[in-house]
């Protein structure tokens, strides 16, 4: 009887100690409960008076809402007026008379048209006609007629079909295009996978909150503005100071440690070396000229639904998660505007531009091999054509790539 009323007791204690277990549990639980509750009320009676405090700003009435209230008024009576109505009647008289049996859908087409039609005559005027006249002149000989003796205009040129004779030069016979062209490619191809990366990444970070995050997208987005044609204008008289102190700084790196040596010397293949040495080396690269990449990175970021994130976090997925279920899917269809933004950006800093320049001027050159003569013009068409072709086979490269990881959310 004692060992049976011994054994109920401890069955009791056992009891006891989970029911105490569980009711402090609950009252943790609560109180976690009633402090997040505070805290999100103080919260909501923070922003409540920030947006008073802002509606309060709103409505009152300065001196600069008085002169843009007075200037808006001055327009609307002068708008209003008996003469600039007559004059809108009179413009817009004979366009009411063609439209007249129209229906609104074929009236907001029509001004559509009109609206176009400014941007098809420069369209076909500044880029469709010069465009054509550059594959003609590519296979042709070009000479200058040269000026007017009384007017000083240049009366024209004169072309003569050689076939592939430009083409040939540029290609076979010109001492550096064809490397130059050859290694623009493959450092495009290796900027382009770089730039997306980095940026996205980078992107990633300036859309978390922390202190100084404008600070640090100015300064991401810095290398933009001073590598515009404007800055490089202004800045050019300290060339030589910036070639030089580059020149220093290398020759001191080098010195220093030899990455590629070390590499080779703990029996890395030559070519993994070749690939991060090229890597590290556009390091620079990659950062000054990732900027407008970071912005289109960043925008895309900041457009995701806010509830995606929310139930993903309910769901109780990692950060890693999140990002690669969410984040990744949702700026995908924006890897296209970039990837095609850095193979451009790219092609406009490359080498060949300086060619393509040095044979805008109109003189001869002999080709080897009895071939005869060809103009400065046709090879700079030449040059032109296999710069473009070569642009369009890496956008295409890069569009075929991208493609495949595209994920449209509305689909």
């Amino acid at each position: 009887m004692n060992q049976n009323q011994t054994k109920k007791t401890f069955k009791e204690k056992w009891n006891d100690y989970f029911a105490r277990r569980r009711y402090y549990i609950a009252l943790e639980e609560q109180a976690k409960q009633d402090k997040i509750q505070a805290k999100r009320e103080k919260e909501m009676q923070k922003q409540l008076e920030k947006d008073q405090k802002a509606q309060a700003r709103r409505d009152k009435v300065t001196w600069y809402k008085k002169v843009k209230w007075a200037i808006q008024d001055f327009f609307h009576k002068i708008n209003n007026s008996k003469p600039v109505v007559k004059v809108k009647d009179a413009l817009s008289f004979v366009p009411r008379k063609l439209t007249r049996n129209l229906t609104h859908r074929k009236k907001k087409a029509l001004w559509g048209v009109v609206f176009v039609i400014p941007l098809i005559i420069g369209f076909g005027y500044f880029f469709l006609i010069p465009f054509i006249t550059t594959v003609f002149y590519s296979f042709s000989h070009i000479q200058t007629i040269g000026l007017n003796p009384v007017t000083g205009d240049n009366m024209g040129v004169i072309t003569e079909n050689i076939g592939f004779d430009n083409y040939q030069f540029v290609w076979n016979q010109h001492s550096t295009f064809r490397q130059r062209l050859l290694t623009s490619f493959g450092n495009t191809l290796l900027e382009v996978p770089l730039v997306l990366i980095f940026s996205l990444i980078i992107a990633v970070v300036l859309n978390t909150q922390f202190p100084g995050r404008s600070f640090v997208r100015a300064v991401f987005f810095m290398p933009v503005i001073f590598n515009s044609q404007a800055v490089e204008v202004a800045m050019k008289t300290g060339a030589e100071l910036t070639a030089a102190t580059a020149e220093t700084t290398s020759t001191m790196f080098q010195g220093g440690f030899d990455f590629s040596f070390f590499l080779l010397e703990a029996g890395v293949p030559g070519g993994v070396v070749t690939f991060l040495g090229n890597v590290t080396s556009s390091i620079y690269d990659v950062i000054t000229y990732s900027g407008v990449q970071i912005l289109i990175f960043l925008s895309a970021i900041q457009s995701v639904p806010k509830h995606l994130y929310e139930a993903a976090k309910m769901e109780g997925a990692t950060q890693y998660e999140i990002f690669w279920k969410i984040t990744f899917p949702m700026v995908s269809p924006l890897m296209l505007t970039a990837g095609v933004y850095t193979v451009v950006d790219s092609f406009l800093r490359s080498d060949l531009l300086s060619i393509l320049d040095y044979y805008s001027v109109n003189n001869f050159v002999a080709l080897t091999g009895g071939l005869g003569m060809v103009t400065a013009h046709g090879i700079h068409a030449a040059m032109s054509w296999l710069f473009c072709l070569s642009s369009i086979i890496l956008i295409s490269l890069v569009l075929i790539v991208i493609s495949r990881v595209v994920f449209y959310y509305d689909e």
